[in-house]
């Protein structure tokens, strides 16, 4: 994306205050973790700590490493090179590959962005009544009109996504210091188990380590024009970006562990997720998560349909900046698409957005092997080769994920 205008450059960062710096800093590795936290992962932790405390805990954790190590080859990937991700496809393995992995993450994000859908519809109905449908679809003319008018898209959505992201972060932190959580418990949960329900598994691994997230750090860091004196910058931001993911969705686990279960709530609506935070804010629980619910909502729906749109747009080698046309009109279909399923659809929508977390891992390993391949191709990197345990890293993760998509995959044929 080296004819966007970047938001930042070393020059102004030396004339900022340090947590400007440190904000700025922070941009790339913030929209990558704003694509990933939406309404599925505020969903599937409140349900797992709800339904199976803290016994799931290993494959958050296992998440949030694999979801490192792949956001940092992408981001890498992408300071140094100035061509984009799928256009480096293309000239190396074929432009065949390029469009199959531009159709991955386009269906990928189009899991995500249904359960954003149903996500910003359950905050809105609760709040004010009118049906999840209504809410749906009045968000996205809010999200089609935003992202036709902004002409510095990458600067307005990277604005976005901090307030949002700290948003999410206020409001469920604060209410740690107010339970009571089992450390022993807790520490168990850190080894490995067979889970009583294998779905919410899927789910967590899926909504935490989000392989067509990590793959677009690669276009993130391009947004900001970063370099190859930027790479640790690069390395920085992804790591900050996911951790700030991961914990979230852990304290969220945490608290429904310790809220949740010993009530007996299973988590059938968004009013039920809202307990949790009742230990802090009493009768206010309800407003501030749902607050929180919308905003983890909307993030993710901007973030999930630029991210959607461009890849498939640059798989064609149609567009692959955050300003083509050719990325805006796929974002919108994107956006209408999964609309069109979230309003159609008329189960219970808890359990929609469970299982449209669980359908991103199709697809996805293919997505892992190919970025595998280029963080190993000196034609493509040079000498700053994966390291050993980089490498090992993303093995373990990759097969992890065919793992999760064969296990899957299976049950959608049962």
């Amino acid at each position: 994306m080296s004819n966007l205008k970047t938001f930042t450059n070393d020059a102004s960062l030396q004339k900022t205050s340090g947590w400007k710096q440190f904000l700025a800093l922070l941009g790339p590795g913030f929209i990558t973790a704003a694509t990933v936290i939406g309404p599925g992962s505020i969903t599937v932790s409140s349900k797992s700590g709800a339904l199976m405390e803290y016994t799931i805990v290993w494959a958050l954790v296992a998440a949030a490493i694999f979801m490192s190590a792949y956001t940092v080859i992408a981001g890498k990937i992408g300071v140094l090179n100035t061509e984009s991700l799928l256009s480096l496809v293309s000239r190396h393995y074929g432009r065949w590959l390029a469009v199959l992995i531009g159709v991955c993450v386009f269906l990928i994000t189009g899991g995500f962005q249904t359960g954003n859908n149903i996500g910003v519809g359950l905050a809105f109905d609760a709040m004010f009544g009118g049906g999840i449908a209504l809410w749906a679809v009045i968000f996205l003319v809010i999200t089609l009109v935003f992202l036709w008018t902004s002409n510095n898209f990458y600067q307005m959505l990277e604005k976005i996504m901090m307030l949002m992201v700290i948003l999410m972060i206020v409001a469920f932190v604060g209410n740690l210091f107010k339970i009571t959580p089992d450390l022993g418990a807790l520490a168990s949960g850190l080894v490995p188990s067979t889970p009583k329900i294998w779905g919410l598994v899927v789910a967590i691994s899926a909504t935490s380590f989000s392989i067509a997230g990590a793959a677009g750090q690669a276009y993130m860091v391009q947004g900001k024009g970063w370099k190859l004196p930027d790479l640790r910058k690069s390395n920085a931001s992804a790591l900050i970006g996911i951790t700030i993911l991961c914990l979230l969705s852990l304290i969220i686990m945490i608290t429904s562990a310790a809220v949740l279960a010993p009530k007996g709530i299973t988590v059938d609506s968004a009013v039920d997720m809202a307990v949790q935070l009742e230990p802090l804010l009493g009768p206010f629980a309800k407003w501030l998560f749902l607050l929180g619910l919308f905003a983890a909502s909307f993030s993710s729906f901007v973030a999930n349909a630029v991210l959607g749109g461009m890849m498939l747009s640059d798989g064609f080698g149609w567009g692959r900046t955050l300003n083509d046309r050719s990325v805006k009109v796929l974002g919108s279909l994107l956006l209408i698409l999964s609309t069109v399923v979230a309003v159609v659809l008329k189960a219970n929508p808890i359990q929609l957005i469970v299982v449209a977390q669980a359908t991103t891992v199709l697809g996805a390993p293919l997505i892992a092997i190919v970025l595998l391949l280029l963080g190993n191709n000196r034609k493509v990197i040079g000498s700053h080769k994966n390291s050993l345990v980089t490498n090992m890293l993303a093995i373990l993760a990759t097969a992890w994920l065919i793992y999760l998509s064969y296990n899957q995959l299976a049950d959608f044929l049962k």
